[in-house]
């Protein structure tokens, strides 16, 4: 990801702090590091001559909106899919508690408010998910409703929205700055339908691509029983030699018949514990850097699954997940010290804090040593930020959106980041440089983003490793011609819709 300025600048500052975390299991949030995140929700926005004064670091890096925005009080509402319960990273509390996170969220919400002098609300939708977002999205909009200035809807629903006229090109509205480290550039370009429109954006407000990113953790205890230095797969993952190959020869190693009985069972030691098999798989299918798709003359996508890559990315990821060591459907094996790895998104690391066994983080593997870069795909059930046709003030909403991904950025991404995830969470000074690696490896492919309106083919390798099938090139054969179709469908819906005056 594009992604200036590396969330490094602000460890260097607090890495003392970092090591009087001692064995990383019980941090408190009245420590110096929590004085910190605090300081560093205060208001940037007063900088001004300051700034050139001082040195520039992560915490007061300069945003491009001018210095005297005075919007006199008007209100922006920003809507939110709440199904999985994100309001302490978007609103925080109602009031300042002591918990590092939340309390940041607030005094970036505080913050920006009172820099643009704006009664900034927000509404969360409890019933909003995946498979409802799109509904109630549609609903809200087709009325004319103008209540909500900004959307913030799971990936999997809104992008079914794309053609439908719903939103603002923000390419169009002024304030956004989208070489600002901030926004997710390379994402949101794999996001759009066209070159020249961007309807979708995303970025460090909500810590969506963050904590929704797919990672492996691994059991250190288990590995060091089984194979020597328990940070052997960091040296791995530095070295650039952490592949698919090298996790499937390591899950295989691990499973042991506890019980003796002869039957994979929840008693038995498993090499790799996935919550559900067919998500924990779409992943795999992007950490090859395999070029599903391209672009034309006009910038618009074309569908090229024919790689023989892909192919050989297939068997090996089939080979991975149907071997004895897996089990699927429960993540608790791994939380109580049963399994090597276990495949799950990094927000997950918050549950894991009364786990006895040390864990570490580790990146998706590559598929061979070849591979210049790791890749993490960022599931799809990530927040997409819209402004709808319907806002009030669609200037106004762009304005917030900006100072919200510039003030989350400077605070709450490092109370999270720096302090809750490498301090709170994480067991060790060697994972934070992984969760450096980890976090510049994020990304997404129009392909997956898209799935559900191309014939589901871009996430072909959910059907493979569930019908234990290798045969990439037949597959892709039998659902190209149709994903191109409806591709194009989308594409003609577009057209219509640039047609209308």
């Amino acid at each position: 990801m594009k992604k200036a300025g590396c969330l490094s600048l602000v460890f260097l500052m607090i890495l003392p702090l970092l090591f009087s975390c001692g064995e990383r299991k019980e941090a408190q949030e009245d420590s110096p590091a929590a004085d910190l995140v605090q300081a560093l929700g205060e208001d940037v926005s007063a900088a001004g001559d300051a700034a050139a004064e001082t040195e520039i670091t992560r915490e007061n890096v300069p945003d491009s909106l001018p210095a005297d925005l005075d919007f006199n009080g008007k209100t922006c509402t920003i809507y939110y899919s709440n199904g999985r319960d994100r309001f302490p990273f978007i609103e925080g509390g109602e009031e300042l508690s002591g918990e590092i996170v939340s309390d940041s969220v607030f005094n970036c919400n505080e913050s920006v408010a009172n820099r643009l002098n704006v009664d900034l609300r927000y509404f969360a939708e409890n019933t909003g998910n995946w498979d409802t977002i799109t509904s109630l999205v549609s609903n809200l909009i087709m009325a004319d409703d103008d209540t909500y200035d900004v959307y913030l809807g799971e990936q999997f629903g809104m992008v079914q929205t794309v053609a439908k006229g719903f939103y603002r090109n923000a390419f169009e509205l002024p304030y956004l700055d989208f070489e600002q480290p901030w926004w997710n550039s390379v994402f949101m370009e794999n996001l759009q339908m066209t070159s020249d429109n961007r309807m979708f954006l995303t970025g460090d407000f909500g810590l969506t691509t963050l904590r929704d990113l797919w990672i492996e953790y691994y059991n250190k205890g288990i590995y060091e029983r089984l194979f020597g230095d328990p940070d052997e797969p960091y040296n791995l993952v530095l070295e650039g030699k952490w592949t698919v190959d090298k996790m499937s020869e390591l899950v295989a190693a691990s499973y042991l018949d506890l019980d003796g009985n002869g039957e994979v069972n929840l008693d038995d030691q498993f090499g790799l514990v996935v919550y559900k098999l067919y998500s924990t798989v779409d992943p795999f299918m992007y950490c090859a850097d395999v070029p599903y798709t391209s672009r034309d003359e006009a910038g618009r996508i074309v569908i090229d699954m024919n790689q023989e890559r892909g192919v050989t990315l297939t068997e090996k990821t089939v080979s991975l997940f149907l071997q004895k060591g897996v089990f699927s459907n429960s993540l608790d094996p791994f939380a109580a010290g049963g399994s090597l790895f276990c495949g799950y998104t990094l927000g997950m690391s918050e549950s894991l804090r009364e786990m006895e066994d040390d864990f570490g983080f580790l990146p998706c593997p590559k598929l061979d040593e070849e591979q210049e870069h790791y890749r993490d795909l960022v599931a799809d059930v990530c927040l997409l930020m819209a402004i709808p046709v319907t806002s009030r003030d669609a200037d106004l909403a762009a304005c917030v959106l900006e100072a919200l991904e510039a003030q989350t950025y400077r605070t709450v991404t490092p109370a999270w980041y720096e302090v809750a995830l490498k301090c709170k969470y994480s067991r060790d000074l060697l994972s934070s440089e992984i969760i450096d690696l980890i976090h510049d490896s994020i990304y997404t492919d129009f392909l997956f983003a898209y799935s559900p309106m191309v014939n589901n083919i871009g996430q072909i390798m959910r059907s493979l490793v569930n019908s234990d099938s290798p045969n990439y090139a037949s597959t892709v054969a039998s659902m190209d011609k149709a994903a191109s179709k409806q591709l194009e469908r989308v594409y003609k819906a577009l057209d219509k819709l640039t047609e209308q005056p």
